[in-house]
């Protein structure tokens, strides 16, 4: 019996337009009444859930930042932060590299500096409110504690251009995930989406074979890991799709909600 689900936000439970379902609601409450617990997991701070999910967001369990923060109904819990030596080691790692630039997550911000026309056309519509410095150094000057850094890379050949120079120079004490086409994310060693849902399964008494996760990137597969009944999006990653082999529908046709419906809501299908 499923009593924890636990879905990606983009490219997974959000369309491409970074929209929820119709039918969340729906959903959400039908799962309420039968006591089944859901959360949302994903790269993004608590503070970015809310323009997707809106008023949601508070009322439900948040894994964020790829699992270096925690919310349980609006109240932070648990948290991640990187040492100052490896923020400023991820600075100085692409300091130098062409079309690439860092987002740096505090627990309520995210700061930037100018960067090219692919990055700034990006920012028009920020996951989180952007503070922004003058130059690069300006970063090297932020003194809360930093949850992740998302670098973004324009070259077009993000596995063969900044992934590689960050794992390399990060691998060995932190954990390195390409999490899109134009962004690897650097976090907390102890942190990721299936450590925060394996926190979650402890803290509620759930286990692993009665939980569904969904996911559709590469950063997705420690939840998939942690889940019974791992769904991998129609849109998702050719890697996963080989390893993974349950389908939840695209993400612009509602595929989380629907796969919630048919074997859990309604049993159409079986597990």
């Amino acid at each position: 019996m499923i009593k924890l689900i636990a879905s990606d936000l983009d490219g997974s439970l959000l369309n491409d337009n970074k929209q929820p379902p119709a039918d969340l609601d729906d959903v959400l409450g039908s799962l309420k009444n039968k006591g089944i617990t859901f959360a949302a997991v994903t790269g993004r701070n608590f503070d970015a859930t809310i323009p997707a999910l809106g008023e949601r967001a508070k009322n439900m369990i948040c894994i964020c930042n790829n699992g270096a923060n925690i919310y349980e109904y609006c109240i932070n819990t648990v948290n991640h932060p990187l040492t100052k030596e490896q923020v400023h080691r991820t600075l100085d790692a692409i300091k130098d590299m062409d079309n690439t630039i860092p987002l740096v997550f505090t627990l309520d911000r995210c700061y930037a500096v100018p960067g090219p026309a692919g990055f700034m056309e990006w920012a028009k519509a920020p996951y989180s409110p952007l503070d922004w410095f003058e130059d690069y150094n300006g970063l090297y000057t932020i003194e809360d504690d930093v949850y992740k850094i998302s670098v973004y890379d324009g070259s077009g050949d993000i596995e063969n251009y900044s992934y590689p120079v960050i794992h390399k120079e990060m691998q060995r004490d932190t954990a390195v995930y390409v999490s899109g086409e134009i962004w690897v994310d650097i976090v907390n060693i102890n942190a990721s989406k299936g450590i925060g849902l394996k926190w979650l399964q402890e803290k509620l008494g759930v286990s692993k074979e009665e939980t569904m996760a969904f996911g559709d990137y590469n950063n997705d597969e420690s939840l998939l890991a942690q889940a019974g009944y791992p769904f991998v999006m129609e849109n998702g990653v050719r890697r996963l799709k080989e390893k993974y082999a349950l389908r939840a529908d695209d993400n612009n046709s509602g595929g989380v909600t629907k796969a919630i419906k048919e074997y859990v809501l309604y049993n159409v299908k079986q597990l």
